[in-house]
């Protein structure tokens, strides 16, 4: 049991050690990009091909860079993405603090869930598709009522809105 713990805090510093690097790394890009707005503003012209991108990108970019974060720069870069990188960063920040293993949770509800409401449905979840589960919440009031849960690539749908449309199918079949 003992091995298999120190394994485990192994694997954790390995991975945050990891993590980290590509973090700060894309963090510096995008500042660097963000301080040069006109070279950013060209690095999304879609009339301009890869080579003078990375040229116009190569001198922004810090030194110590990392030559697989400049490769992953220029991926976005050839699919005129970099306008996504600020999006990239906080995905990944999010990944990095719960893991690569991680499950969005998106509830959607008609009304706002009380905190009661969210823990019980946090730990009904939880028990059914593990603990690594990260909840975000949001309303729509056209589900008239209960609620809409996707996780992953799994939709639960318990809204009065479903259910009559599933009535309205049964309904219209039996014709």
């Amino acid at each position: 049991m003992r091995k298999n713990r120190l394994a485990q805090t192994y694997a954790e510093a390995a991975y945050e050690a990891a993590t980290g690097i590509w973090l700060r790394a894309l963090a510096a890009v995008q500042q660097a990009l963000e301080k040069n707005p006109t070279v950013f503003a060209s690095l999304r012209d879609p009339g301009l091909d890869l080579a003078q991108k990375q040229a116009l990108a190569d001198p922004l970019l810090p030194a110590d860079v990392p030559q697989e974060v400049r490769n992953f720069l220029y991926v976005l870069l050839s699919r005129n993405d970099t306008g996504l990188l600020p999006d990239v960063i906080e995905q990944f920040r999010r990944l990095a603090v719960r893991g690569p293993r991680a499950q969005i949770v998106r509830v959607t509800s008609a009304v706002p869930l009380t905190d009661e409401e969210k823990q019980a449905l946090a730990e009904k979840l939880t028990a059914q598709f593990g603990e690594n589960l990260e909840f975000e919440y949001r309303e729509d009031p056209s589900i008239l009522g209960g609620l809409i849960v996707r996780v992953g690539d799994r939709v639960i749908d318990a809204s009065v809105a479903g259910k009559l449309k599933a009535l309205r199918e049964t309904l219209v079949a039996r014709d």
